[in-house]
């Protein structure tokens, strides 16, 4: 990539401690090559690639704020579907939140093997210890998807082919199981709060199953939600894959006002993964200089993240 970043902050980005496809190092190596200043590492579930991302960033002059991407528990009848909390400024190494995410992250592995045993059912090559080893840290549906791929390329033309034959929400073979443990919303916002982080609605607008997200938010800051993501690239992202660049000024332009509605913090991320999800950069989305500030006075992070 030559091109430099558009947002000199971006608070939300993925390695490969998670579903990202480069590793905490090399992830914030790019970063510094777009100019960069603050990130978040932001993988789900997950702390593990925190360490890392801080020591490279020392070196290379990027300020890594430690964070975790936390999925939650599906409640229809609360209108939470699908729903993520980012814990942005959190003290990675609160024992509190790494018991929990050990427990998050037991459930998850269970999870993904039951996952691939379905997908075994429709007679698809995917060996359960290959999706682990390509792991990493956290398996995902996207870990699964590559090593199908991989293995039956007479079957699949690509990840999203695997996505969208076997594991979408909506996909014609289904294969998704329930979690034996999963963390409510609420309690996804607490466990942030407990390790001295501030709890983000992560892009709300890509919850196409929801019916009503302002409704959502309303009822998430009540609950003690400190913030939404407002600025995302949703053009290449789930729920409005392929819009136009002024419908996502619109989004945005919503959920700005929404947050000042509630006196929600304001943040912005690209949701990179690297090559698992192409055409997303890191800086593509994210916050200017200034509105970082602002977001560092209101948080108190006037220090780096690594001493807290």
């Amino acid at each position: 990539m030559n091109s430099m970043a558009i947002y000199p902050v971006d608070l939300q980005l993925h390695s490969t401690a998670s579903d990202g496809a480069d590793d905490p190092a090399t992830l914030v190596a790019l970063c510094a090559d777009l100019g960069l200043r603050v990130i978040a590492l932001t993988d789900h579930d997950s702390v593990l690639g925190v360490d890392a991302a801080i020591e490279a960033g020392r070196r290379l002059g990027v300020r890594v704020t430690p964070g975790v991407e936390f999925s939650t528990r599906n409640e229809p009848e609360r209108d939470y579907l699908d729903i993520n909390i980012l814990g942005l400024g959190v003290r990675h190494h609160d024992p509190t939140l790494t018991s929990m995410l050990e427990q998050v992250i037991a459930s998850r592995i269970e999870q993904k093997i039951r996952q691939v045993e379905r997908l075994q059912s429709y007679g698809v090559d995917v060996p359960v210890e290959e999706v682990l080893a390509r792991a990493q840290g956290v398996p995902g549906r996207v870990h699964i998807a590559q090593v199908a791929l991989e293995r039956n390329p007479g079957r699949f033309t690509s990840v999203a082919d695997v996505f969208a034959q076997f594991l979408a929400s909506d996909a014609p073979n289904p294969t998704y199981v329930e979690r034996a443990f999963s963390l409510r919303v609420e309690e996804a916002i607490e466990l942030t709060h407990a390790a001295g982080g501030v709890a983000v609605l992560a892009h709300p607008g890509a919850y196409p199953r929801v019916r009503n997200i302002d409704a959502v938010v309303r009822r998430l800051a009540a609950a003690g939600l400190d913030g939404l993501e407002v600025r995302y690239p949703y053009a290449l992202n789930r729920g409005h894959y392929g819009v136009d660049a002024s419908t996502v000024r619109a989004l945005s332009a919503h959920f700005h006002r929404l947050a000042e509605e509630h006196n929600l913090l304001i943040t912005g991320g690209s949701d990179y993964h690297g090559a698992v999800k192409p055409g997303i950069a890191p800086g593509m989305a994210g916050l200017t200089w200034e509105e970082w500030e602002t977001l560092a006075g209101r948080c108190g992070w006037t220090e780096p993240m690594s001493s807290r």
